[in-house]
C-alpha cells in the first residue's frame, strides 16, 4: 500500500489495524506455535506503508488500543465439520449442535476461554469472548501491550504526512506471546495503528457501509423499453395491496410489485398454501441504521400482513437517519411480506464500535448469534444487506485477511450449528470497486458477499404474466432499460464476479484457475423498474437492490426449512451446497427448484463483464430459486392431511 493510501485512509478517519498478509491458503499449514500479529515493527509497516518511518516522542503507555484476538483451534476440523452437516451426501447432513456445544468443541475450550480471560482481568483488562469462542476483543493499554508481546512499542511519523499523525508499532517484529496466552491466541489484529496526536485518538469510521436504494423520479426519467426478459413497469395483477399503492407511478407508468404478486412469481404461494406463513421460522436481520416503527405498521396494515411483531436489538447507540434507514426499513417489510407469523423476527440495529470495518461486520454477524439475545434458540436465517469492495478492506486494514479468517471461523461455527447466512451481493454489477479510493481496478465483488460461508444473492429482472407467473427474467440490470447513453453508468446491477482473497468450496464451479470463489450463488428480483412497494417516512414509493433480493431469499428458505421441519426432517442450514447439488445432478428436479438465467449481464460500468450463460454464471449465479418446485423436492412424502407447522427448540 501507498502512502496516498494511508493519508487517504487517515483522512476518511478510517483506522490502521495490523495485521499480516497470510494467504487463506497458507493460513492452514502455518506452525501452530507462531501467533500471527501482522505488520509489526517500522520496517515491516514501512514496506506495507510505501513511506519511511522516523522514531518520534512516544505517546503514553496509558493509551488503549482495540485489539481482536483470535482462539486457537483445529479449523480443519470445524470447516469438516460445518461441510458436513450442510452437505446432503453427507451422513452427517442436518446433525447440527448449539452455538454453545461447538463454540467449546470446534473452537476455545472453556480452559482456554478462562486462561485467556484470567491473564487479561489480572491486568485489569476486560477482554469479552464472541458466543462461537472464535475470537474476543478488548481495549487494551500499550503497556499492558508490552508485556504481552515481550516487545518496546515506538511511535514513528511518516514521511508525507501531517505531524500530528504517528504510527504505533512495536520496535521490532513480533511473533509470539507470553503464557499462557499463547496457548489460546493464534492472530492478533490491532497491533499497529495510525494514531492522531492531535485528539489524542483513534477516529471512528465516518461511513457506514450500505448497500443502495435505487429511486428514480419524473425529472431525471430516460426513456425506456423491455429488455433483457423484464419490464421496467408493473405487469400481473396487482393483488392483496390497498388503493394507495396502485397510484405509485414515479415514471409516468405503473410500478412496484405486491408481496402477493411476488409470492406467486416465485412459488412461495405452494408454501402459504401449506400453511407456511412463518411459524417456527426464525430470521434475523442486520442493519447499520434503525427505522421508524409507523412505517412498519402502514406497510403491514396497506397488504394485510398482520403477525409477529418484530424484536428490536439496539446495539450500541443506533440513531434514526433519514439518508439511510429507508435500507432498514426495506429489510423488515421484505421479511413480513413472506413471514408475517414467523416464529420470531429479530432486529439488530448495531452503531458498531469497532474502529475498522471488518471489525464493525464482525461485531454485527456476532449479535444474532448470542442465544441470550434470541429467546433462548439461534435464528435459521441471518440476512444482511450491506458491503464494501475487497479492495476498500485491503487498502484501509492491513489486518484485512487476519481478521477475515476470525470472521470465516465466526460463520464457519454458525453453519455447523444450522445456520445459514444471506448477504446482498450489491448494487454495482461487476464494478463493485469502481468507487472505492483504495482499489486498483473497478472490476470486484463485495464483502461479507464474499465469504465462503453465506449464500451470496444477486439480482434478477421480471416480466409477469396476468396470473402473477414469470414469463421471463433476465439480470437486473437498469442500464440495459436506458435508450439515453448519458444513463449508461449511472446504472444499478446485481454484484458478481471473483472474489480476490477468498478460495473456491468444493461444491462450486472452477472459474479459471478455479482456486478464488465466484459469486453470487443464486438470484432473485432486485430490479429497482418496477421494484418493490416500500413505505418510508410516511410516503409510499417503489425502489430496488440486491438489498431486497437478500431478504427476500432468506425469508424463503427460513419458511423451507420450518417446513422440512414439520415433515420430520432437518433445518437446512446452510443452503449453498444443497442448491449447487441440484443444479449439478441436473434433470427433473433442477428444472423445477431453479430458472436459470440466461438473458442480459451485470456489466453497470461498462467493464464488459458478466454475461448471463447457461448454467452458473457470474451475473446471476446459478438462477433463480423456484419455491414450490423445492418444495416438493425436500419434501417428497406427505401425509394426507396438511402437516402442521410447529415450533422448534
Amino acid at each position: 500500500m501507498k502512502l496516498r493510501s494511508l493519508l487517504g485512509m487517515t483522512l476518511v478517519g478510517a483506522v490502521l489495524a495490523a495485521g499480516s498478509f497470510v494467504s487463506i491458503d497458507q493460513e492452514q499449514s502455518r506452525a501452530t506455535s507462531v501467533v500471527d500479529f501482522g505488520y509489526v515493527g517500522p520496517v515491516s509497516v514501512a514496506a506495507w506503508g510505501g513511506a519511511p518511518l522516523t522514531p518520534t516522542t512516544m505517546i503514553s503507555l496509558s493509551t488503549e488500543l482495540e485489539i481482536t484476538f483470535g482462539f486457537r483451534t483445529d479449523r480443519v476440523e470445524l470447516e469438516r465439520r460445518a461441510i458436513a452437516v450442510s452437505d446432503p451426501k453427507s451422513p452427517e447432513y442436518g446433525k447440527y449442535e448449539s452455538i454453545a456445544k461447538n463454540a467449546r468443541e470446534l473452537n476455545a475450550s472453556d480452559q482456554k476461554v478462562e486462561a485467556f480471560t484470567n491473564w487479561m482481568r489480572a491486568h485489569n483488562v476486560h477482554g469479552k469472548v464472541d458466543p462461537t469462542h472464535s475470537y474476543a476483543t478488548a481495549n487494551v493499554p500499550l503497556s499492558v501491550l508490552q508485556v504481552m508481546m515481550g516487545a518496546t512499542y515506538g511511535a514513528y511519523t511518516l514521511a508525507g504526512a501531517p505531524p500530528s499523525i504517528v504510527a504505533l508499532t512495536p520496535t521490532t517484529a513480533v511473533h509470539s506471546l507470553i503464557s499462557p496466552l499463547e496457548e489460546a491466541i493464534d492472530r492478533v489484529a490491532g497491533a499497529t495503528v495510525v494514531w492522531d496526536t492531535s485528539s489524542n485518538s483513534l477516529s471512528p469510521l465516518s461511513v457506514t457501509p450500505e448497500s443502495n436504494i435505487n429511486h428514480l423520479s419524473p425529472s431525471s426519467a430516460p426513456l425506456l423499453q423491455p429488455a433483457d426478459g423484464g419490464t421496467p413497469w408493473r405487469t400481473g395483477t396487482l393483488t392483496e395491496a390497498c388503493a394507495a399503492v396502485d397510484s405509485v407511478a414515479p415514471l409516468g407508468f405503473p410500478m412496484g410489485l405486491s408481496p402477493a404478486q411476488l409470492r406467486t412469481a416465485n412459488g412461495i404461494d405452494r408454501l402459504w398454501d401449506a400453511g407456511f406463513r412463518g411459524k417456527g421460522a426464525r430470521i434475523a436481520i442486520l442493519d447499520f441504521n434503525t427505522y421508524l416503527p409507523s412505517d412498519i405498521r402502514e406497510w403491514r396494515d396497506c397488504f394485510g400482513l398482520h403477525g409477529t411483531p418484530v424484536t428490536n436489538h439496539l446495539i450500541g447507540t443506533p440513531v434514526f437517519n433519514a439518508a439511510a434507514s429507508e435500507e432498514t426499513t426495506l429489510d423488515i417489510q421484505t421479511v413480513v411480506s413472506l413471514a408475517p407469523e414467523a416464529e420470531r423476527i429479530d432486529w439488530f440495529g448495531v452503531e458498531p464500535t469497532a474502529a475498522t470495518w471488518m471489525g464493525k461486520f464482525l461485531q454485527l454477524f456476532t449479535a444474532p448469534l448470542d442465544a441470550a439475545m434470541t429467546g433462548g434458540v439461534a435464528p435459521d436465517v441471518l440476512t444482511a444487506s450491506f458491503g464494501l469492495c475487497e479492495g476498500t478492506f485491503e487498502g484501509a486494514d492491513p489486518a484485512f485477511e487476519v481478521q477475515l479468517s476470525i470472521f470465516d471461523q465466526m460463520l464457519a461455527t454458525a453453519a455447523a450449528s444450522g445456520i445459514g447466512a444471506f448477504v446482498s451481493s450489491g448494487d454495482s454489477g461487476s464494478t463493485a470497486c469502481q468507487t472505492s479510493p483504495f482499489a486498483t481496478n473497478p472490476i470486484g465483488v463485495q464483502f461479507p458477499a464474499s465469504s465462503r460461508w453465506v449464500t451470496a444473492v444477486g439480482g434478477t429482472n421480471l416480466t409477469l404474466s396476468a396470473d402473477n407467473k414469470i414469463i421471463s427474467s433476465g439480470v437486473w440490470n437498469d442500464g440495459r432499460f436506458y435508450i439515453n447513453p448519458s444513463w449508461q453508468n449511472q446504472s444499478g446491477s446485481g454484484g458478481g464476479g471473483l472474489s480476490l482473497y477468498v478460495r473456491r468450496q468444493s461444491w462450486q464451479p472452477k472459474i479459471g484457475s478455479g482456486t478464488h470463489r465466484p459469486l453470487p450463488d443464486i438470484s432473485a428480483f432486485a430490479d429497482s423498474l418496477p421494484g418493490y412497494f416500500v413505505f418510508y417516512q410516511g410516503a409510499w414509493s417503489a425502489v430496488g437492490g440486491t438489498s431486497a433480493s437478500a431478504p427476500f431469499t432468506a425469508t424463503a428458505f427460513a419458511l423451507q426449512s420450518s417446513a422440512r421441519v414439520a415433515h420430520g426432517g432437518p433445518r437446512l442450514g446452510f443452503v449453498a451446497p444443497l442448491l449447487y447439488q441440484i443444479a449439478e445432478k441436473g434433470g427433473a428436479d433442477a428444472e423445477r427448484a431453479i430458472l436459470d438465467i440466461t438473458l442480459g449481464n451485470n456489466d453497470a460500468g461498462g467493464a464488459g463483464v458478466y454475461p448471463a450463460t447457461v448454467g452458473f454464471d457470474m451475473a446471476s449465479g446459478l438462477g433463480t430459486v423456484k419455491h414450490d418446485g423445492l418444495y416438493d423436492i425436500l419434501n417428497p412424502i406427505r401425509p394426507d392431511e396438511p402437516v402442521e407447522p410447529k415450533f422448534t427448540g
